[in-house]
Parts: structure tokens; C-alpha cells; sequence
């Protein structure tokens, strides 16, 4: 209670009476509509006014965690005090499952927002910022941050699974105290009170920002210390980590949430939290000004030159579903009218993973009548995504799977068969354990994740064989994820080549080091 009082004292909240404002009640606005990098924002408004949280998740789109707290705030009720909810902040990135878009970190650019659509985004969340009366970046660390070194996932380097700070304390220009290093402590100790001791508890992670020996002077750029340094709100990173279980790590994310609204004085009536499994109901697509409703797998049938838009699509989920028609304008294109030329496919997803499609086919007018629709009765499996071409062009596997050669398409996942995916010059590829696929001069390869149909392994290193990011070879660490890598590679050791001849190389993943590969695929550099 002390430290309750404490705070009330050196930090006077922004509370401000909105005569037109439904309490209780949640509003959303959305910015930059039907592009990949679409933001939606939510307010939710307590019965009683009292101070403003805002919440940020997705800041970097392969933190699932991080962005899944957020969305779960979005249908609560709250009993005083509000909050802002911005969900998945990268959009874009969030689809790709990728930290960065085109080698920018969006948690970089709050020192000085580029003139693009990213710095677009930043500056509208600055915006939202000053609204505020304490700030939550939600984030997922790798392993499992640790005063002291334990090991190469639990020290004091990593960031996972913390509590961070930018300062101990931060005094700011007109005098105001900002007691992050208490506060963050007394939120993070009550939170770690909740989670069974057979799990790991949180950490304090004080980065010391602003010190001239900061290891961590990068986050002079990040989100968190522009609210400190800018605005002297207090800020703080909430760290879960890629190690664990994701609902755990959602869970324990929320813990931590909580405490922070009780120690500033937010009262919440009820939770809610989301199930993990996206389901595809079914779609609703308008056809020359027509509704068909169409289930997950079916066939739309229309006549070439006619117009088609996805107007609705229901799923268990109300937020993160996306569709896109493939070849069509970007990865978002709900509500977007598309004149029919050839056969497509339109596929759907929940942040990054495809929840299903619905196929799109071309007939003679006279056949059509009144657009058909083919039920489709084979079960209802995950498929592989498609963003470049719809010929069904991955070939069947043969009894030689180590040579089957791999095309950008799409295919159905296969149960208990692991995937490697990987972006190929901004273009997603899903290949298939044991095969081949092909590059060539001036194509820019990214490695994202190994995946089945049931679990995306994210927190397993892929080693591209022979390559090392950096110049000296000696400093490899065996994970390849994140690096643009540039055909024809500057830094590749032929001797690692299937062929011997530098020209095809394995890329592979190990659980430990010394062992066996799980997956393996290869790269054909024509």
C-alpha cells in the first residue's frame, strides 16, 4: 500500500472527462485500411473514468506471446480506468512472422520515425502515447533473462521472459520522479507469486539506458525509452519467451499486466481469454453484387471478367483474420474488388498461420447461370501458403525425396511432415522436409521457421550449411533465421556442398548440437 501511495504521489495521471463517452464500453479505429500494415486500435472505457493504460503488442512479428496478451484485453470490461489496446502495432511483420520488414526493426525507429509507412505507424502510436498514464511494450525474448550466467539460455544477455526497465529511476525535466525500477519490481514479484513453482518466474532487467556504459545503448531508439525520455511516462518492457509453452507464456504475460493495472489504479471487471486453434467457419464473397456464402475448401465458380470482393469471414477468432487472393494487391484484401482473369485461390489466415482457402474457377457464362459452388468433401486439413503463382506446381514426392525439386505454389500440408519456411525476394515458400528448391542470381533468401501442421518449432536455430553471416568464420553460431542472403553468397565454404561442386547446399535443423538433423532441405543455386 505504500508503494501504491508512493506512486500516487510523484505521478499525476492524464484523467480527463469525456461527456460523450459510453461507460462502460470499447471503441475501435482503424488506420491505414486494407494494407498489410493495417492498425487497429481499441479503447476500452470503464464504468468510472480513472487513469489509461496502453497496451502494444506485435511490435515485432515473431513474438506470438506478446501480440496474443494483447488481443486477449480487447473484450474485457473494466470497473475503472481505461485502456488502449494496440494488439499487432506490425501488421505486416506479424503475417510474415518475421522480427523485421525489408531489415528494419520497428522498435528502432522511435528516436526518429522514417518518412514511410513505418514511421507512420510510430508516429501514430506516439499519439496514443501522450494519452497515457504508463505504457506496456510486450515483447517474446529468446530463453530466459538471469542475473547471473547459468547458461547460453539463462543469462544475463538474454531478454527473455523480463521485466525490463530503461532507468532505476528517471528524474524528468519539470521535476516529476519516475520509480520504474519499484514499481516493476513490485508488479513483476506479485505476478511471479501466481506462477507454479515447477515454472520459471520473471526477472528484473534494468538496461540503464541512458549510462555511457549501457550494453544495451540500441534501446536508446526503442519505444519504451522515448516514453520515459519524451513524454516521462512510465514505460516498461514485458518479456515473455519463445522457449515456452505458448499459453503459458500468454498466461504469465497477463500476470504481469495485471499487477501494473492494480498498482496504478485500474480495476477490471473480467478476463477473457482466447482459445489457440483458428478455425475457418466459412466466407462470405460478393460476385457482381451477389452474396455466396462458402465453407473452408469449397469451389466458387464464376464466369471470366466477373468481379468478386470477400466481404465477411467467420471464424472463432473476431480479430487478426486476414484473406488474400492470390496475385492480387498485398496479403490484406478483405473488401477489395477483383476482376476474375484466371483461376485463383483465396487463402486465409490468423496472424501468420492459414486457416484455410476457397478456390476460385473460371467457366464458360453460359454454365454459370447464377455462380456455382462445389462443396469439397475431403477432410479439412491445414494447407501451405501461396503468394505467387496458383498452377499447383510442387511436384508429388517421389520414392528419392532428397532429389525432388521444390517450385514456389501451394500444397496441402501432409500430417506429421515438417516445413521449412522460408521468403524468397519478399514472397513466402513453404518446402517440404527432404526436398530441393532453386534460386538464382539477384534472389534474396530469408529463413524463417520449421513447422508441422500441429506446432511452429520457432525456438529451433536453421542452419544454412556452409554459409556464415559473418566474416570471420569462426564467430557462427548456427542460426541462420533473420539474414537477407544474397545469391550468388559472398561467404559460403564449398566443402559443406552435397555436391562438392558449390552448388547445391543443406539446410538444416538440429534440436542439440551433436546430434542428427530433424529436418533437412536443399538449396539449388542455378
Amino acid at each position: 500500500m505504500k508503494k501504491l501511495v508512493l506512486f500516487l504521489i510523484i505521478c499525476s495521471f492524464n484523467i480527463t472527462c469525456f461527456a460523450d463517452i459510453q461507460r462502460p464500453s470499447t471503441v475501435k479505429e482503424v488506420f491505414f485500411k486494407g494494407t498489410n500494415y493495417e492498425l487497429e486500435i481499441y479503447r476500452v472505457y470503464g464504468r468510472q473514468d480513472g487513469p489509461t493504460m496502453l497496451i502494444v503488442g506485435g511490435i515485432q512479428g515473431d513474438e506470438p506471446g506478446g501480440y496474443l496478451s494483447a488481443d486477449s484485453y480487447v473484450d474485457i470490461t473494466l470497473n475503472k480506468g481505461n485502456l488502449i489496446i494496440i494488439p499487432r502495432m506490425n501488421k505486416y511483420s506479424i503475417l510474415l512472422s518475421s522480427r523485421e520488414i525489408q531489415g528494419v526493426d520497428m522498435n528502432r525507429l522511435f528516436e526518429q520515425a522514417p518518412n514511410d509507412w513505418q514511421g507512420d505507424i510510430v508516429n501514430k502510436v506516439k499519439e496514443y502515447m501522450k494519452e497515457s498514464d504508463i505504457f506496456l511494450n510486450l515483447h517474446d525474448g529468446w530463453g530466459y533473462h538471469y542475473p547471473e550466467h547459468i547458461n547460453w539460455y539463462k543469462s544475463p544477455e538474454r531478454f527473455g521472459y523480463s521485466v525490463i526497465v530503461d532507468e532505476e529511476e528517471y528524474k524528468c525535466p519539470n521535476g516529476k520522479v519516475l520509480k520504474l525500477g519499484e514499481m516493476a519490481k513490485t508488479a513483476m514479484d506479485n505476478a511471479n507469486a501466481r506462477i507454479p513453482d515447477d515454472d520459471p518466474k520473471k526477472h528484473y532487467f534494468n538496461t540503464e539506458t541512458s549510462q555511457s556504459n549501457s550494453r544495451f545503448k540500441s534501446m536508446r531508439k526503442s519505444a519504451t525509452w522515448y516514453g520515459v525520455e519524451n513524454l516521462c511516462l512510465p514505460s516498461f518492457g514485458i518479456e515473455g519467451s519463445k522457449n515456452m509453452v505458448l499459453e503459458k507464456n500468454v498466461l504469465y504475460h497477463n500476470y504481469v499486466i495485471n499487477e501494473f493495472m492494480k498498482l496504478v489504479g485500474i480495476e477490471m471487471e473480467y478476463p477473457q481469454l482466447p482459445t489457440y486453434k483458428a478455425i475457418l467457419k466459412g466466407v462470405v464473397i460478393n460476385v457482381n453484387g451477389k452474396e455466396k456464402f462458402l465453407r473452408n475448401k469449397e469451389t466458387l465458380q464464376v464466369a471470366k471478367g466477373d468481379t468478386i470482393s470477400v466481404v465477411d469471414i467467420f471464424s472463432n477468432y473476431s480479430r487478426g483474420v486476414t484473406c488474400d487472393i492470390v496475385n492480387f494487391d498485398n496479403l490484406n484484401d478483405i473488401n477489395k474488388p477483383y476482376e476474375v482473369t484466371k483461376p485463383t485461390k483465396i487463402i486465409f489466415r490468423k496472424d501468420d498461420i492459414v486457416i484455410g482457402d476457397v478456390k476460385i474457377d473460371i467457366v464458360a457464362k453460359k454454365e454459370t447461370s447464377d455462380t456455382n459452388i462445389i462443396k469439397n468433401n475431403t477432410k479439412n486439413e491445414p494447407i501451405n501458403q501461396a503468394t505467387i503463382d496458383t498452377t499447383n506446381n510442387i511436384q508429388q514426392p517421389t520414392s528419392q525425396p532428397e532429389t525432388q525439386q521444390t517450385n514456389i505454389g501451394d500444397t496441402k500440408l501432409e500430417p506429421n511432415v515438417k516445413y521449412f519456411r522460408i521468403i524468397i525476394n519478399g514472397n513466402i515458400l513453404d518446402v517440404k522436409n527432404g526436398e530441393i528448391f532453386s534460386v538464382k542470381k539477384g534472389d534474396v533468401l530469408e529463413l524463417v521457421k520449421l513447422y508441422d501442421n500441429n506446432i511452429d518449432d520457432y525456438k529451433l536455430p536453421i542452419n544454412f550449411k556452409g554459409y556464415f553471416a559473418a566474416k570471420d568464420a569462426r564467430n557462427n553460431n548456427g542460426d541462420d533465421r533473420g539474414y537477407k542472403i544474397e545469391i550468388p553468397i559472398k561467404r559460403i565454404l564449398k566443402k559443406y556442398s552435397r555436391d562438392g561442386k558449390g552448388k547445391i547446399y543443406p539446410i538444416e535443423v538440429v534440436k542439440e548440437k551433436g546430434t542428427k538433423p530433424i529436418a533437412t532441405i536443399y538449396i539449388n543455386m542455378e
